[in-house]
């Protein structure tokens, strides 16, 4: 048998993908995950805007709130097999994001703010958020929420472990510095 035909014959007999599954596509992939990367990426972007500016940026939260609960109710709609399953999840999740608004709200009254800094606040209204997510991801059993909340309470860990080492990490970077530049002055003597 001739080269050619046993390419031609092994090319027909094993397909390429099995049938009715097609190549994973980062684009499509993309697309589906970026509901999650808006809700993560907001969350933190509002956090370091309230951190940095000294105030809570009530229209900012006002707007986020309502926009990671269509991500939730997308998300539990896409789960949902029966058209209970629809309006349980609609109703449940819009309950749950108008108490976190009012959270929100509350640690952000002049009254409560008095007794905290501008770090406590916006890390504040990152673990409420992060605590809202995982709660919705839990009652709808959507690990994409579950790991976006993930994301977000690793980022209330990150942040205020920075913050709260943040001259002796500072220390050590400019230490390795200074022994990085000793060793390159030594090396080129």
């Amino acid at each position: 048998m001739s080269e050619a035909a046993l390419s031609a014959g092994s090319a027909s007999a094993i397909p390429d993908s099995p049938p009715g599954r097609r190549k994973p596509n980062f684009f499509m992939w993309f697309i589906q995950a970026l509901p999650f990367l808006v809700l993560t990426i907001g969350a933190v972007i509002g956090m370091a805007a309230t951190t940095i500016t000294g105030q809570p940026k009530r229209l900012y939260w006002s707007i986020f709130t309502p926009v990671a609960a269509i991500v939730c109710v997308l998300e539990g709609w896409r789960l949902a097999k029966t058209a209970g399953d629809y309006t349980s999840t609609l109703f449940t999740q819009v309950f749950q994001w108008l108490g976190v608004g009012v959270a929100m709200y509350l640690v952000t009254m002049t009254s409560v703010r008095a007794m905290m800094n501008d770090d406590s606040v916006g890390l504040s209204l990152l673990t409420v958020v992060a605590l809202s997510v995982f709660t919705s991801g839990v009652y709808m059993r959507a690990w994409r929420l579950l790991v976006s909340a993930g994301f977000l309470a690793g980022a209330v860990f990150a942040i205020s472990f920075v913050e709260a080492y943040a001259i002796v990490l500072m220390g050590g970077v400019l230490a390795v510095l200074c022994i990085l530049g000793l060793v390159g002055w030594l090396i080129r003597k």
